[in-house]
């Protein structure tokens, strides 16, 4: 007779232990804390029953657990989140996290402009500038004869053809640079009316 209840009592205890073991499936919803902006791309794990998953674009999810089980929720921007899960609290219920925003403090940045136009252009004209590196089997009169020759230009056509002017003249960019040169002429005239020629684009 006590072997029997003994018997029974392992009995019990087993299904209990394969009960535990079993998972369920937890469907939730991933929000802001600061907002009702729901979170997607956001990724789930949990720690017992080793699945994952990432929130859709409305922030939902679905995902098994164990009956008592941790979730780890992680998200670029946010501070990682672990959330106890307990079947019997959550069963028939739709679990919502709300994710806290991660604070990332930035150096400052001093920046420091150039006070006008000549300035600038005399800084770059009084740039160290390096000398000149020869490869080695080329004479130097060879490579002053290359760095000064004059530029190739190609020879004025004869001939236009009507169809090439047409649409060098209104074509996207030509119309796009005639654009700028007006505005910079409107600039310039501007400025040299209220008297600030530093600031004059050439």
């Amino acid at each position: 007779m006590k072997n029997f209840f003994l018997l029974l009592i392992l009995v019990f205890c087993a299904l209990k232990i394969t009960a535990q073991e079993e998972c369920f499936i937890v469907k939730g919803r991933i929000f802001s804390n600061d907002s009702l902006t729901a979170i997607p791309n956001v990724d789930i794990v949990s720690e017992l029953s080793r699945y994952g998953t990432t929130s859709n674009r409305d922030g939902w999810f679905l995902i098994k657990s164990k009956q008592i089980d941790t979730l780890w929720i992680s998200c670029v921007g946010f501070d990682r989140q672990r959330v106890s899960i307990y079947r019997d609290s959550i069963l028939d219920k739709e679990l919502i996290i709300r994710l806290i925003r991660s604070d990332i403090m930035l150096d400052s940045v001093d920046i420091y402009p150039w006070p006008d136009y000549e300035t600038f252009k005399q800084e770059i004209i009084n740039m160290p500038w390096r000398k000149p590196f020869f490869v080695p089997g080329v004479s130097k009169e060879g490579y002053e004869k290359i760095i000064n020759q004059e530029p190739v230009r190609e020879p004025k056509a004869s001939s236009i053809n009507p169809i090439s002017l047409i649409y060098n003249r209104f074509n996207k960019r030509e119309r796009f640079k005639r654009k700028l040169q007006r505005n910079r002429k409107k600039f310039n005239r501007e400025m040299e009316r209220i008297g600030a020629d530093s600031l004059m684009i050439p």
